[in-house]
């Protein structure tokens, strides 16, 4: 059997590669994979703690190459081909997702035609073999509608993208190694290809595969990037030219992207979905977005068909391998299961489920009892009798859903990105540096935070004091002591593990969490919490022996004590960092995929009962499901800009303001 070895350049972007190398794992079978080869290249901490965490976890197949200054693309790729001894190389980009099958796949075409010295599939985004995702699919759904359309068939490239390109073992010794006269990237890998169809290979695109591309995200700004496409495209053409011409005209009679497009019909884009995720917004700002996101990103590798129905996208920073659809663009999309995620959600979920025959599951994430101060209790306890089955984070919530509500739910413990955030501590026993979250909810008891900020400013010097803070307006206490280090958020998820990373105490006064995963991701960065026995947080914390909690949780004064006592009594501090660690490892995210994975499959098998409404739940329903005409008070000025606008446009705009109303309203 012949094998392969990835080649994976990294500089920055950790996130990315996490999700690249866990992909290719997910998705390859090993009897096709020899070696996945690392070249770190002089990268920052954050990311070179991810490499070794990942080294650890897949073990010998991981070589993990670590360059003594920064060498750049082409060469730490080099670097990589110079090390790898498999039959194919895949270069593969950090922000490259593989899709299930993809290695196979490369390989097949090259061994059905042994002329192919390079082949890459196609991808969301590599120039001119760039094919978006259609609305509603999420990347692997679009490499299983390809090679379901065109199995085993692959074109002529025009230029091959380097993003994913496999080389055989022939051509690698025929024709050498990447040109490094390419510098930090961008050409190199069609210069190479030139090179290669010289010697008489072929370069191909496999129009059966499709992998999941983002572009650029360790290459620096745009202005940096244009003077290297400049400067390389100017390197390229001086060889070039001729033969590029020749090739692209050959292209333009038979471009893959337009058969492609020229080949599938509207039903190969119809919306098929056995689970998507309804959300009012997916902003950047809230947690369980992230994990909702997460969830589908990771079930899409496991090449699952899941999406999710929005109603607003906000400025979203982190990872989508997904199209996500609006609620409005769900005309003759069929989907099997649609998932609620708070108990406003539930109402509107619970029509576009029984608008789609499907069934309404309920992902649990707080205990929205609480919520408002309690003013939504009726209104959340109606939500759950809409839902055909529930699932849930912690024993506390699953507890409470059965004994207040008497609703059964399945567990599925929510889970850290532990390669990303877990960091091995040096042997330091002293506290220097202390985190503060605060989320601007008065149920979060960022005013209890206050007053311990307060007091360890009195009481102690020299130490780091950080802040994450939502409300731009936010008047802290004056610090005189002590450096404050404050970041105004949403900060993404990359930022915030590195500060957790380099601090020794996470407070957190909350006096509701259905779980809790700030504190939990703060033990796995080797950071002892001091927090609120506030419910969730029983499922990872033992008092005094990972981390220290507190049952009088609005008195600032026991945080403090434990503050003291920590810092008093190195042994304490040292044994609840190890164990946090320890308690950490249990909560691997990428454990917690194949149960979502399984309750789903489970669920679906399940017949479609409903459960029977009582006459006041119906009267809750009806009024969270109502839509109002706003009226537009004719002395504002509004009104005056309004009537100058055309009546399609004025009855667009008020259809807007009436959606608004509604949401702010409820």
């Amino acid at each position: 059997m012949k094998k392969c070895d990835v080649i994976i350049p990294v500089y920055k972007s950790p996130e990315w590669v996490k999700m690249c190398v866990y992909a290719i794992f997910k998705t390859t079978d090993m009897k096709y994979l020899n070696k996945v080869i690392l070249i770190d290249d002089c990268d920052d901490e954050i990311t070179d703690n991810l490499l070794n965490n990942l080294k650890n976890k897949y073990g010998n197949k991981i070589v993990l190459l670590k360059n003594k200054k920064n060498l750049g693309f082409v060469k730490s790729t080099n670097r990589g081909l110079k090390e790898s001894t498999a039959d194919y190389a895949l270069l593969l980009n950090t922000d490259c997702i593989l899709s299930k099958n993809a290695i196979e796949k490369l390989i097949h075409h090259c061994e059905n035609d042994e002329k192919i010295g390079l082949i890459c599939p196609v991808a969301s985004n590599a120039a001119n073999i760039t094919l978006e995702m259609f609305r509603g699919f999420n990347y692997s759904q679009m490499n299983s509608l390809l090679e379901k359309k065109f199995k085993g068939m692959c074109f002529d490239a025009c230029t091959v993208v380097g993003n994913c390109l496999l080389i055989t073992r022939e051509c690698l010794d025929k024709v050498g190694y990447l040109d490094e006269a390419f510098g930090m990237g961008y050409g190199e890998e069609t210069d190479y290809q030139f090179k290669a169809m010289k010697k008489g290979f072929k370069a191909k695109v496999a129009i059966d595969t499709y992998v999941f591309h983002k572009s650029e995200a360790s290459f620096g700004t745009s202005k940096e990037k244009q003077e290297r496409l400049s400067k390389n495209r100017e390197l390229f053409f001086s060889r070039w030219e001729e033969d590029y011409n020749n090739e692209y005209n050959k292209y333009l009679k038979n471009d893959p992207i337009k058969y492609i497009n020229d080949n599938l019909t509207e039903e190969d884009k119809n919306i098929k979905l056995d689970n998507a995720i309804y959300l009012n917004g997916i902003v950047q700002n809230a947690g369980g977005v992230h994990v909702v996101v997460d969830i589908v990103n990771y079930l899409s590798i496991n090449n699952e068909n899941i999406n999710i129905i929005y109603d607003i996208m906000g400025n979203y920073k982190e990872i989508m391998l997904f199209n996500p659809v609006h609620s409005g663009s769900l005309r003759g999309a069929k989907i099997k299961q649609i998932i609620s995620t708070i108990y406003q959600t539930t109402f509107t979920a619970h029509k576009i489920a029984k608008s789609k025959r499907s069934k309404l599951l309920y992902f649990v994430q707080g205990y929205e009892g609480y919520f408002e101060n309690g003013a939504v209790y009726g209104i959340v306890e109606t939500s759950y009798k809409l839902a055909n089955s529930i699932f849930t984070i912690s024993t506390y919530l699953k507890d409470n859903l059965k004994h207040v509500f008497d609703k059964e739910s399945t567990l599925i413990a929510n889970g850290v990105n532990k390669d990303l955030i877990f960091k091995e501590r040096k042997s330091s026993n002293k506290i220097k540096t202390v985190t503060f979250v605060f989320r601007n909810n008065v149920m979060k008891g960022d005013w209890i935070l206050y007053d311990v900020m307060r007091k360890i400013d009195n009481e102690y010097k020299n130490l780091n004091i950080n802040v994450i803070y939502s409300n731009e307006y936010a008047e802290f206490p004056q610090i005189y002591n002590n450096k404050l280090n404050k970041y105004l958020g949403p900060l993404n998820r990359n930022e915030v593990y590195k500060l957790l990373q380099n601090s020794d105490v996470y407070f957190d006064a909350s006096l509701s969490e259905g779980f809790g995963l700030t504190p939990l991701e703060a033990m796995c960065a080797g950071c002892v919490p001091i927090v609120s026995n506030s419910l969730g947080v029983n499922e990872y914390i033992e008092n005094n022996k990972n981390g220290i909690l507190i049952d009088q949780v609005n008195d600032s004064e026991k945080y403090m004590d434990a503050f003291r006592h920590l810092n008093d009594d190195n042994e304490l501090f040292m044994k609840c960092r190890k164990n946090a660690q320890l308690t950490a490892n249990n909560f691997d995210f990428d454990d917690v995929v194949p149960k979502y994975i399984n309750y789903f499959d489970v669920i679906a098998k399940r017949e479609n009962n409903q459960y029977e409404l009582n006459e006041w739940d119906k009267v809750i329903y009806n009024a969270m499901n109502r839509t109002r005409e706003v009226e537009i008070p004719k002395k504002r000025k509004i009104y005056y800009i309004a009537k100058f606008v055309p009546k399609p446009i004025k009855k667009f705009l008020k259809k807007i303001i009436t959606f608004l109303y509604f949401c702010f309203e409820h």
